[in-house]
């Protein structure tokens, strides 16, 4: 069993942008997320079993979705979960295909999704008690051409994500 999730795997470049808006925050009392694990996550799957991934990824194999753009620009705060992200307010129709044809395939192979609405956003910190905002603007553009399964591994003292298979999008 493997603990597994769909996402946009930033570049290294794109990843130090992201980090460093987040690091606007490290005076304060936040649990920022570490630099290689920032990501945009498509769709959680939890634990799956070896046979379950293999038979997933032969049917995400089939997805055909065009790259597109997205451009982040805000950073937001959800209470609930307790997370601090940065997020767009324009979502890409493709990006929302993107996600609907990975959860068809997951309930193909009788596997959870989550039923929530899809909000792309890349989580910067974690366990936020509260936050005071930015009032800065900026605009970090992407040019998202493909997405990764990545396996979830906690170790003694932190969490780490690789990439164990990848998928290009059509241009």
């Amino acid at each position: 069993m493997a603990r597994l999730f769909f996402a946009l795997w930033p570049d290294d470049q794109t990843r130090n942008k992201l980090y460093n808006v987040a690091e606007q925050f490290k005076e304060e009392e936040l649990r920022l997320v570490k630099k290689a694990n920032l990501h945009m996550t498509l769709e959680f799957l939890g634990e799956v079993s070896n046979k379950d991934q293999q038979e997933l990824i032969g049917s995400i194999n089939k997805i055909e979705n065009e790259s597109f753009k997205l451009q982040l620009t805000r950073v937001g705060f959800w209470k609930k979960p307790q997370i601090l992200f940065i997020g767009t307010t324009q979502v890409p129709k493709s990006l929302l295909l993107l996600v609907k044809s990975i959860k068809k395939c997951v309930n193909q192979q009788d596997l959870k999704t989550d039923d929530r609405e899809y909000k792309p956003h890349v989580t910067i910190a974690r366990k936020v008690k509260k936050v005071i905002l930015p009032k800065e603007t900026f605009k970090i553009n992407l040019q998202i051409r493909s997405f990764a399964l990545v396996v979830s591994k906690s170790t003694n003292n932190c969490v780490e994500y690789n990439v164990i298979n990848e998928w290009s999008l059509t241009i």
